[in-house]
């Protein structure tokens, strides 16, 4: 790691000391210190009117199993009823209220028995119709009961806000002691607003008593000893001996601040604060903390390392300058955002690189030991929370990748990482992305495919890289956290991100699964917008506009702006997106359906695009499938004599496209709308090509992905409202 200039700093507030009775409520005589409005429950702070499942309006009170605490009281989950037992499923057995019994061939629907089935949403479970959308005794698939403290949310069990799922129970991480501030946290102490505070402090471990050491009102170090330990009001020594330990802090008082020759920094008295130790500033062990020492340190999960920021060193404008104006020994810390920052101007020429991050196993800044690696196997990612600068110009409608570099997952001639491509940072307010191990691809690398392999992280970073055009940014990073197990959802529905502007290829990835990519075709890019959201359904969704002299080259379409579930992106891509990371043949293939909602612009039109390979993970494919849902005005490729007979009213034309592969493309008529599609059976249009042999596809080829979008020519407004998919 390049050389950094090292600055400490140790502050102290002893507000709460001066005034112990307006910070805290002592539960009882010798018990914990609780704050203002919070119960001491065998050890734990527990808001008793909040939503705590497992300490709903008293200490161990718990909210069965479908049910939320809400202002300290247990309430029944959609789909439940409350009786003298707690809440129970409304079903056959208590249809709609206690005790009635629904008979003689009758079933439950919603909250009455009927004897004509299940009303239009419900399905058939074993005890009576049920909406799998948001039945919290059916979330999702019958008999699947969310536990105590979470709701059914598009058929996933979600924990009320503020509490997170860990493991098979909604838990509260502000106060719970195995779980402070994240999932499996153990704290020794209390926790508080998701930080563990330890309730007694203690001395150093390899100092020993010195000779002529004495305690008193501000304790005196001994020759070769520890520091003196302070008085009642006192303050602790400053100065441990030469070999010793720093003093520990009185009852009220300060610990010593400075170790000695071979001891390490005192630790402060039950109210009193710890002394700094190595360079070290951060006192809250549940946070990756960012600070002006540039030192990430005394955590709970053990990361230890530099920060850093570099550049190619061609842009004079760049907050990254260190020595050699490339960044070497710069700390990008910025006072006046209290965060780690970075601004300047990303240019388009091929080596222009810019980035920032920090090692997870280093010493502090200016330590010129090798770093090492760190086991990051217990995590699943980590969520970076982002801002813009004090420019307000966020990344400048660029792309980010948050990557994570390891010993053998870099790309031997980029030097690139595997990670999660995401829309950059907006103007104003900030964003968090959750960026999982498991979603991490070599972005836009058409020559290697690699995984993030969590056993040996080196670092974790943000880089950026040239386009088209330029792109002016100024943003920091306000939060690090790392994350035991994945958020639910992993993006949130709404906008995902600002929206982004790259006229180079990119595809933004990490959604809930999918991919979105832009694809255009020239060979410079296409001036375009592109945002991405979520439906707040589930699933993905975009909106896609062509800007200014957008190019439509050889009469073919400008771009294929689409949502990625496996190969791709675009044509020259082998990066595999979402779950379906392994082609199968088509004849090892269930089911392929699909609902999609979709808005058309001017000139173009919607297709599902398959590709096809004689391998599961060829270097190129050999076989291309479109089936056409909408059309405005454009005829396939061998448009002319159908190769076969209509199938489900689409006519197969046959052809090779501009690329090389075959193609086969089950064509709509011009002028058709198409949108939307519901439970849309795309495997039956595979199978129907392979049982005719279009585009010499048969049930040996392996389907490896899927691409869902426009062949966009002109026009702004090209939209997918709502888009899901599900490969068997």
């Amino acid at each position: 790691m390049n050389t950094r200039a090292l600055s400490a700093l140790l502050t102290a507030s002893l507000g709460c000391l001066l005034v112990v009775a307006g910070c805290a409520k002592p539960s009882s005589p010798g018990g914990t210190t609780c704050a203002s409005g919070q119960t001491d429950c065998n050890g734990q702070c527990i808001n008793l009117t909040g939503s705590d499942p497992q300490n709903c309006g008293a200490c161990g009170k718990t909210c069965g199993a479908g049910s939320t605490c809400q202002s300290g009281s247990c309430v029944c989950g959609t789909g439940q009823i409350s009786c003298t037992s707690g809440c129970v499923p409304s079903d056959n057995n208590n249809c709609g209220q206690c005790g009635r019994v629904c008979s003689g061939g009758q079933v439950c629907s919603g909250g009455n028995c009927s004897s004509s089935g299940c009303v239009g949403g419900e399905t058939m479970c074993t005890a009576g119709c049920a909406n799998l959308t948001n039945d919290t005794a059916n979330c999702g698939s019958c008999g699947n009961r969310c536990p105590s403290g979470a709701t059914c949310v598009s058929s996933g069990c979600v924990c009320s806000s503020p509490l997170m799922l860990c493991g098979a129970a909604c838990v509260d991480t502000n106060t719970s002691n195995a779980h402070c501030g994240g999932c499996n946290r153990a704290c020794n102490g209390t926790c508080t607003n998701g930080s563990c505070t330890t309730t007694s402090g203690q001395g150093g471990t390899t100092g020993t008593a010195g000779t002529t050491g004495t305690a008193g009102t501000t304790g005196t170090a001994g020759t070769t000893g520890a520091g003196g330990r302070g008085g009642t009001t006192g303050t602790a020594g400053n100065t441990a001996g030469t070999t010793g330990t720093g003093g520990r802090g009185g009852t009220t008082g300060t610990a010593g601040s400075t170790a000695g020759t071979t001891g390490t920094g005192g630790r402060g008295g039950t109210t009193g604060t710890g002394g700094g130790a190595g360079g070290c500033m951060n006192t809250d062990t549940s946070k990756i903390n960012l600070d002006a020492s540039g030192y990430v340190c005394n955590n709970t999960w053990g990361i230890k390392g530099a920060w850093y920021c570099y550049s190619d060193g061609a842009d004079s404008t760049i907050s990254c300058k260190g020595s050699d104006n490339k960044g070497m020994g710069a700390i990008p810390w910025n006072a006046g955002s209290t965060a780690m920052c970075l601004s300047g101007t990303m240019g388009t020429g091929s080596g222009s690189y810019a980035g920032i991050g920090f090692k997870v196993n280093s010493g502090p800044p200016g330590d010129t030991a090798a770093p090492g690696t760190w086991n990051a196997s217990s995590l699943v990612g980590f969520a970076i929370t982002l801002k813009t600068g004090a420019s307000n110009r966020g990344t400048g409608g660029m792309i980010l990748n948050l990557e994570y570099p390891t010993t053998n997952d870099m790309d031997p001639n980029t030097k690139d990482a595997p990670g999660i491509t995401v829309p950059g940072v907006p103007t104003s307010g900030t964003i968090t992305y959750n960026a999982l191990f498991a979603d991490a691809v070599l972005a836009n690398n058409a020559n290697n495919r690699k995984s993030v392999d969590s056993a040996n992280l080196t670092d974790v970073k943000i880089a950026f890289f040239p386009d088209s055009i330029s792109h002016t940014y100024d943003f920091c990073i306000t939060s690090i956290v790392p994350l035991m197990t994945a958020p639910n959802p992993v993006v949130a529905s709404g906008n995902y991100g600002p929206t982004w502007n790259n006229q180079q290829p990119q595809a933004v990835n990490g959604i809930n699964g999918y991919a979105v990519q832009s694809a255009p075709f020239p060979q410079n890019g296409n001036p375009m917008t592109m945002q991405v959201m979520v439906p707040s359904g589930g699933g993905v969704g975009f909106t896609y506009s062509a800007g200014g002299s957008f190019q439509a080259p050889n009469n073919g379409p400008g771009a294929f702006p689409a949502i990625i579930s496996g190969w791709g992106p675009g044509h020259d891509g082998i990066q595999f997106y979402g779950p379906y990371k392994q082609a199968k043949t088509i004849g090892s293939l269930q089911s392929i359906t699909s609902n999609w909602s979709f808005t058309m612009g001017a000139s173009g039109n919607a297709v599902y695009d398959l590709w096809f390979g004689n391998s599961a993970t060829p270097a190129v494919p050999n076989a291309e499938l479109m089936i056409w849902i909408g059309n405005k005005d454009k005829m396939p490729i061998g448009f002319g004599t159908a190769c076969g007979s209509a199938f489900n009213g689409r006519t197969p034309y046959c052809g090779t496209n501009g690329t090389g592969e075959r193609v086969v493309s089950y064509w709509v008529n011009t002028g058709t709308n198409g949108s939307p599609v519901s439970n849309f059976d795309v495997l039956s249009y595979v199978k129907d090509a392979a049982s005719h042999g279009y585009a010499g596809l048969s049930n040996n080829s392996y389907m490896i992905g899927l691409q869902t979008g426009f062949e966009v020519y002109s026009g702004s407004g090209w939209t997918t409202s709502s888009y899901t998919v599900n490969i068997q």
